[in-house]
């Protein structure tokens, strides 16, 4: 950091780079870390004030040699508080948490407060990111505090969104274009946004109303949707209004989605119908698709397919039926991996079909991922050489 002078004096090389750059350094780190830089030097001493970026975490209090189990949230929740007086009032770029709520059985509504609070702070100061994630029970989210012409991106793990938060984040954030949610219970019937482009609903997402009841998304500009672990619900979700949509991934795993059939699928596969990427994994439970029921929509645009292990039991049915519903496809990825069912418990969509025949005129590759000696992996390159594949146009990608 320094070295000798000519006078035999230290000259200090990063403390001479100017401040934008310093600032800039600063805001890769997290913001204790960047309040302890004050005690460097004197131009060091009010530099992190001026940082665009907040990163904060109760972690970082949790391993304190506190006499009382409360005082490293109470020293936490100190610190945040005095972050937020003190530094000075410049525009931020992104603001992250890491919050802790009670575990002693005495959680109530006002333990979320203070995220509460501090989230409507950051976004007074036009916080374009935030990021909220919750330790133990679920964050009461306030969705009064989601208010600012600024916000872009927003990602909330842990939280109980109330009925009314989408409705309120549709009119409070106009310019929200990415959405990121994971272990949520939401209990808002519909999703609907006007202005999201890429939306992500991941692991243990919760939709939380009657059985009955069926959730539906909508979002005309959106164009990127996944589901990395399928929201648990009674119903699959209605996809409406899904138009721009380039790219979407789906995971549908038993134990989700408690009820499914066939005009289920055929819906939810329709709201996908405009992609040029599928990723589409299913494992639901065994349905079967009777007198030739048309539940797979026409894939005009679909150029990449990524199927799963599922689709090719039950003779390759459902592999047939996206192939003959996918005219424009190039790329076709089949990820074929073991596990242990009982043959007539394997979940997959089955059926007959009176012409089992399809043409894709401008696949280029069939690209099969599976680990070493897949039983699977045989009977796959059999159907495809049968159906007309090239041993050119077929690459076998081994995977642990």
């Amino acid at each position: 950091m320094a070295e000798a002078s000519g006078d035999g004096g230290m000259e200090d090389k990063i403390s001479a780079l100017p401040d934008e750059l310093l600032i800039h350094v600063l805001s890769h780190l997290r913001s204790r870390e960047a309040v302890h830089t004050c005690v460097l030097a004197r131009r060091w001493r009010d530099l992190w004030q001026w940082v665009p970026c907040i990163d904060v975490s109760f972690k970082e209090f949790a391993d304190m040699p506190y006499e009382d189990d409360d005082e490293d949230d109470f020293e936490f929740k100190k610190f945040v508080n005095r972050l937020l007086m003190l530094r000075r009032p410049v525009d931020l770029e992104a603001f992250r948490l890491e919050y802790r709520l009670p575990t002693d059985g005495d959680y109530a509504e006002d333990d979320s407060a203070g995220a509460n609070l501090w989230i409507a702070h950051v976004l007074q100061y036009k916080a374009q990111a935030v990021k909220v994630v919750t330790q133990n029970e679920y964050l009461q989210l306030a969705p009064s505090v989601f208010t600012s012409a600024y916000l872009k991106r927003l990602h909330i793990c842990n939280a109980n969104l109330i009925q009314g938060f989408f409705k309120h984040l549709q009119m409070g954030c106009p310019v929200l274009e990415y959405l990121l949610l994971s272990n949520t219970n939401i209990q808002d019937l519909d999703i609907f946004s006007n202005t999201l482009k890429a939306l992500t609903l991941a692991d243990d997402v919760m939709f939380s109303f009657n059985n009955g009841d069926q959730a539906s998304i909508s979002a005309p500009n959106l164009t990127s949707l996944s589901f990395e672990w399928c929201p648990s619900a009674a119903r699959l979700p209605v996809l409406k209004n899904m138009t721009s949509l380039e790219t979407a991934s789906v995971v549908l795993l038993w134990g989700t989605i408690r009820y499914c059939d066939a005009d289920g699928i055929k819906q939810f596969l329709g709201g996908l119908s405009h992609v040029r990427s599928l990723n589409f994994c299913y494992g639901v439970k065994k349905v079967e698709m009777k007198d030739n029921y048309r539940w797979c929509p026409t894939f005009g645009n679909l150029i990449n397919l990524t199927l799963h292990s599922s689709c090719v039991h039950g003779d390759f049915y459902a592999l047939i039926v996206f192939l003959q519903n996918s005219p424009s496809l190039k790329k076709l990825t089949l990820e074929l991996y073991q596990r242990e069912y009982q043959t007539q418990d394997i979940p997959t969509i089955t059926g007959e079909l009176e012409d089992r025949s399809f043409t894709c005129e401008q696949l280029e590759i069939v690209e099969i991922i599976c680990s070493e000696g897949n039983e699977l992996l045989p009977w796959v390159n059999q159907f495809l050489l049968d159906s007309g594949i090239r041993p050119d146009q077929m690459r076998v990608i081994y995977e642990d």
